[in-house]
């Protein structure tokens, strides 16, 4: 059986925020798990002077804003993670931009080593598929990055014939309690999902195995796709297993290198002044590499039926 440790970046849709919406995860071999964790604990603690992460949270968006970005302040984080980002401020005041590079590349090359694939979708938010989309765009992009992701896992599955589980960051405490009572179908209803990023993806997940259920099915799914049979989900196990990002390195190690992949596409072509120093500084990170790389392989591809989509695979 796989496990995979999931996350997102790029959920923020307000006008000035990042285009680009990732969903993806790291498949990790039940029988790889433990030496993985072990390994990575190392390696962060070795580059990024973080000895314990389950004290404090490898948090990606604020470790790159404090080690690129020297006037970054915690007091623009929300006040339930100003406590984090200052234990970070404090934690990386040693790490320079040219450790975080060698982590990054240390990471790359460890996880190739170990067959560990990151499966990721990508969804451009301004394509004017979603405009079309019965809810709402937000939904539209939101459904659609996930249902994508899950589509490329369940061919990953496929070809190995192996059972898949998801692992990911508990929501539970962001959902009211009156909703969170209701039964499935009804929490999953389209008022609560416009309300809800995290019911958005459940939703999609309900969807996609419905085809075991026979006593219910949703009538209108929030991301059609053009092949009904070839995006079912055939290879997963029903229910995600949640848990707190805080206690899980893989899920932790996931949102750094989907953050990391959002600053990618972020930084090509772009003609802001501080973005183009960024680039500069970067631009030796295997992940940043413009050249063509048999380690890497990542191809932008536009579907007319699902708008930008991305799978990205370490290979070896």
């Amino acid at each position: 059986m796989y496990l995979v440790y999931t996350d997102e970046t790029g959920t923020n849709f307000s006008p000035n925020a990042s285009p680009w919406l990732l969903y993806g995860g790291l498949v990790v071999h039940e029988s790889k798990v433990n030496i993985l964790e072990a390994q990575l604990q190392s390696m962060i603690a070795r580059f990024l002077k973080l000895d314990d992460v389950k004290r404090v949270e490898l948090h990606t968006s604020e470790i790159f804003n404090i080690i690129f970005n020297p006037n970054f302040q915690c007091q623009k984080r929300k006040r339930k993670d100003q406590e984090n980002c200052e234990q970070l401020i404090e934690k990386f005041q040693g790490v320079s931009v040219d450790a975080f590079i060698q982590f990054s590349d240390e990471l790359i090359r460890f996880l190739v080593k170990m067959d560990v694939p990151l499966i990721v979708s990508i969804i451009n938010k301004t394509d004017p598929l979603h405009e079309k989309h019965s809810i709402n765009e937000k939904v539209s992009a939101l459904a659609y990055a996930f249902k994508l992701f899950l589509t490329a896992l369940d061919n990953f599955l496929a070809k190995n014939n192996q059972m898949g589980l998801l692992v990911a960051d508990d929501f539970s405490n962001q959902i009211k309690a009156d909703i969170k009572s209701l039964p499935l179908y009804e929490r999953l209803s389209d008022t609560n999902i416009q309300k809800y990023k995290e019911l958005v993806f459940l939703r999609v997940l309900h969807e996609s195995l419905d085809w075991k259920n026979t006593g219910y099915d949703f009538k209108d799914p929030v991301a059609p796709m053009k092949y009904e049979f070839e995006s079912k989900n055939l290879f997963l196990i029903d229910n995600i297993n949640y848990t707190n990002s805080k206690d899980s390195i893989l899920n932790q190690v996931s949102d750094f290198l989907l953050y990391i992949l959002r600053k990618i596409l972020e930084t090509r072509d772009s003609k802001n002044k501080e973005i183009i120093v960024l680039r500069e500084k970067i631009k030796g990170s295997i992940l940043f590499s413009e050249e063509k790389s048999t380690l890497l392989s990542v191809k932008l591809t536009q579907d007319k039926d699902t708008g930008w989509v991305s799978s990205f695979f370490m290979n070896k």
